[in-house]
C-alpha cells in the first residue's frame, strides 16, 4: 500500500467525521445503506478475487510478460483485446487485475486494451443484446467499441512511448 493509500484513508476518515458532526442521522444513514451494499456485493465480489488470485498463482509473471509485457508487439495487444472481449468481468474487479497484470509484467497498452474490451465490448452480452435491440446495433455496437479500445491503445502507445 502506498503512499497515496494512505492519504485517501486520511480523507476518507476525515470527511466522515465532519459528516458525523454535521449531521448525525444523515451520516449513520449513509454508513448503513454502505454496509448493507458492501454486504450485497460480498458474495460477487468474493470468488472473483479469489478467482483472480489463483489465477495470478498458476501463471507466473514471466508468463504474463511474454503474453501482455512490452516485447509481446501487436500480437500482445491482440491478445488483451480478445481475451477482453469475450471476458465477462465487472469494474470492481477489472480494475484491480489490471493492476495485478501490470506488476506482473504487463505493459501498459496491452492492459489498456484488455480493460477497455472488458469495459465495453460485450461478446458474452451479444445474444441478450440483439434480443433486446437487433443483431444489425449489437454488431455495430460491438465493432465500434473494439476501434475504440484499438484509439485507446494506439494513444496509450504513444503515451507510454
Amino acid at each position: 500500500m502506498g503512499v497515496s493509500s494512505y492519504i485517501i484513508y486520511a480523507l476518507a476518515i476525515i470527511l466522515l467525521i465532519v459528516s458525523y458532526i454535521k449531521d448525525t442521522q444523515k451520516t449513520k444513514k449513509g454508513l448503513l445503506k454502505a454496509w448493507k451494499s458492501f454486504r450485497k456485493l460480498m458474495p460477487l465480489i468474493l470468488p472473483l478475487f479469489l478467482f483472480i488470485g489463483i489465477l495470478l498463482a498458476l501463471i507466473t509473471p514471466s508468463f504474463i510478460s511474454s503474453i501482455l509485457g512490452e516485447d509481446s508487439g501487436f500480437l500482445g495487444y491482440v491478445i488483451g483485446m480478445v481475451v477482453g472481449s469475450i471476458t465477462f468481468m465487472s469494474p470492481f474487479v477489472a480494475y484491480p487485475l489490471g493492476v495485478e497484470l501490470l506488476e506482473n509484467g504487463a505493459a501498459y497498452p496491452q492492459v489498456a486494451g484488455f480493460l477497455v474490451t472488458v469495459m465495453s465490448v460485450g461478446l458474452v452480452y451479444f445474444a441478450v443484446e440483439s434480443k433486446y435491440f437487433n443483431k444489425k446495433a449489437a454488431v455495430y455496437r460491438n465493432l465500434i467499441s473494439f476501434v475504440g479500445a484499438i484509439i485507446v491503445v494506439l494513444i496509450v502507445l504513444v503515451v507510454y512511448a
